[in-house]
């Protein structure tokens, strides 16, 4: 008698279980050429670059804003450092004309005779003059 061998069962396929497993190897494949390819190395680059003159673009429009402040600013001719050379520190404009007037005449309180002698009482001092010869 021979005995005869029962087959082993068949499995059945799974195709949930090779969905997964082929999903893996190609997420592991597609992660590997990222890796190894240039590109995605450029692109990195390029969207560091991109921040760095956006930033630098704000910048940029922050000083032209100044700037042009500036402009009409001296379009209405208020030039800040000019103004302050004339009213504090007394300088004037290589153009323009100055008057130059004595001491007191501007003001509308004029020494009187009476109270310039009240206050110096001494002799009047001696107005300069020609020199008398013998």
């Amino acid at each position: 008698m021979t005995a005869r061998a029962t087959p082993a069962p068949r499995r059945e396929p799974r195709p949930m279980a090779a969905f997964f497993v082929s999903l893996g190897v190609s997420a592991l494949l597609l992660g590997m050429v990222l890796v190894t390819d240039g590109r995605v190395m450029e692109l990195r680059k390029a969207k560091a670059e991109v921040r760095e003159l956006d930033r630098k673009l704000v910048d940029e429009k922050k000083e032209n804003a100044r700037l042009i402040a500036a402009i009409q600013a001296a379009d209405r001719e208020e030039f800040p450092a000019e103004k302050v050379a004339r009213e504090e520190l007394n300088l004037a404009h290589p153009e323009d004309i100055v008057l130059l007037y004595p001491d007191g005449s501007l003001t509308k309180d004029k020494p009187t005779p009476s109270a310039a002698s009240g206050k110096n009482a001494a002799a009047p001092t001696p107005s300069p003059g020609p020199a008398r010869g013998n």
